[in-house]
């Protein structure tokens, strides 16, 4: 089944795009701004594309695989799940002002027997992560709840 777009939403950061990339970047921050991780680590020490993300999500371990990177303004996840696929776009630009604009595009495919429940998943996918610009950018502008 084709991929469908579950997130399109964007937020303003008051920081400059290379400290949003190193906070959307940092491994150990992850759990700050992506619900339901409770860790995630990076395959190696350099972000490119084949890097494997380890992370664990409400206690099952998963893994995604960075597709695209270009620092600092643009990282591409693919995370696979049996028959579903979720691949997350992440955008940076700068805004006149020298604030952040942080984009998130997460589109979903879903086949085999699950692809009735397509649209489910899309809607739980979209109520669990479409809140993740928001959270990182709480944790940049260090107003999150764990600073």
């Amino acid at each position: 089944m084709p991929a469908r777009t579950a997130i399109n939403t964007s937020t303003t950061v008051a920081a400059p795009p290379h400290e949003v990339w190193r906070a959307l970047t940092d491994w150990s921050h992850a759990p700050r701004w992506m619900p339901g991780v409770h860790h995630l680590r990076a395959s190696g020490d350099t972000l490119a594309p084949g890097t494997i993300l380890t992370f664990t999500v409400r206690g099952k371990e998963r893994t995604a695989v960075v597709e695209e990177v270009a620092a600092p303004g643009h990282l591409v996840l693919v995370s696979r799940s049996g028959p579903v696929t979720a691949t997350y776009r992440y955008h940076l630009a700068t805004e006149a002002d020298g604030r952040t604009r942080l984009g998130l595009v997460a589109e979903v495919s879903v086949g085999g027997p699950l692809v009735l429940l397509a649209p489910v998943i899309r809607r739980s996918i979209a109520r669990e992560d479409g809140v993740q610009p928001d959270r990182l950018r709480a944790l940049v502008e260090g107003t999150d709840a764990a600073t």
